[in-house]
């Protein structure tokens, strides 16, 4: 008698698992596509799309869908949370649902999605350096050779902007947008290493995520305030960035939450590690089709030394929940 699993059993972990990949390749794609959108309809000369209203809107949505796991105890259970307890999840959601996503935004501003993906994959290894210093865990077997492959695939195309030059027509990397790509690898590496020791407690979602979600929707809609004015918020009433934003925070937002944490039931974390690294090939598959960048063949060839990096790497069967969540 077969020990294999049922197809319909099977099946029910592919799906999920197949969704969160191509939610997480399509991230960088849908927000560039947003940016552009903006800047060919701006109101009164100003961009109705914004890092402030598309992360008010994800993050409050992610928030709120958080809240009934926490079967009512939200405040009992922060109440329980000492000092130190309170200032890592504070860091948490500072770092991977704020300044990470700002970074992330305005790097997207000033690079390709393709460039954009290709900086991100340092989080993976970042995270583990960071571990290593500040939780003591050591460095997997693979990391030295998973690094240099990461950092092989990012030298190829910078190589090849830098032979072929401006003149060429392909994209040039801006050094506004790296800077900027650099500290959301920072931020998102920090989350990881904070997620980590959330983890470690087993707080509900309630408070691990909804809490953190919710806060930093607050903030991204006090920044609002102060950098755009209360008039940013009235460009919520068109129904077309109203849509997109909520088609963006529905779909990219909870809906790759939702799809990681079913597929980490199904199939587990190794399982969503490993293939969830292919979120690569969609971000440039769709940045080339819907975005209509434009790659030459060191790009690919980078594109395939990061992804075998990724893919070989211990680091992705040891990456929780908390950094594949958030990572870009």
């Amino acid at each position: 008698m077969s020990d294999a699993a049922p197809f319909p059993a099977r099946l029910a972990g592919v799906v999920p698992l197949a969704a969160y990949v191509v939610l997480r390749g399509l991230d960088a794609t849908v927000l560039k596509g947003l940016q552009q959108l903006g800047a060919l309809h701006t109101v009164d000369g100003e961009n109705p799309i914004s890092f402030c209203n598309v992360f008010f809107v994800a993050t409050l949505v992610v928030g709120l869908a958080a809240l009934p796991a926490g079967g009512g105890r939200l405040g009992h259970d922060l109440g329980d949370l000492d000092g130190r307890q309170r200032t890592l999840l504070g860091l948490f959601g500072g770092l991977g649902l704020f300044l990470g996503p700002i970074a992330s935004y305005l790097a997207l501003q000033s690079l390709t999605v393709v460039s954009h993906t290709l900086l991100f994959s340092l989080v993976l290894p970042a995270s583990a350096l960071l571990a290593r210093g500040l939780l003591a865990e050591p460095l997997p077997p693979g990391f030295p050779s998973s690094v240099a492959l990461i950092g092989a695939g990012l030298l190829l195309p910078a190589l090849e902007r830098m032979g072929t030059g401006p003149s060429s027509g392909g994209p040039t990397l801006s050094a506004t947008g790296v800077a900027w790509a650099l500290a959301g690898v920072a931020a998102f590496a920090g989350a990881g290493v904070c997620g980590r020791a959330v983890a470690r407690y087993g707080w509900s979602p309630a408070l691990s995520i909804g809490l953190p979600a919710l806060a930093s929707a607050l903030a991204f809609g006090l920044w609002a305030l102060v950098l755009f004015g209360p008039g940013h918020f009235f460009l919520l009433q068109l129904w077309w960035v109203v849509g997109v934003i909520g088609i963006y925070a529905v779909t990219l937002g909870l809906g790759r939450e939702v799809s990681l944490r079913r597929a980490y039931r199904r199939c587990g974390v190794a399982m969503v590690s490993l293939w969830g690294s292919l979120a690569i090939v969609v971000a440039t598959v769709s940045a080339v089709m819907l975005l209509g960048e434009r790659i030459g063949a060191a790009t690919v060839a980078g594109l395939a030394l990061v992804l075998i990096g990724t893919l070989r790497s211990p680091l992705a069967m040891r990456s929780d929940a908390t950094l594949r969540g958030y990572t870009p």
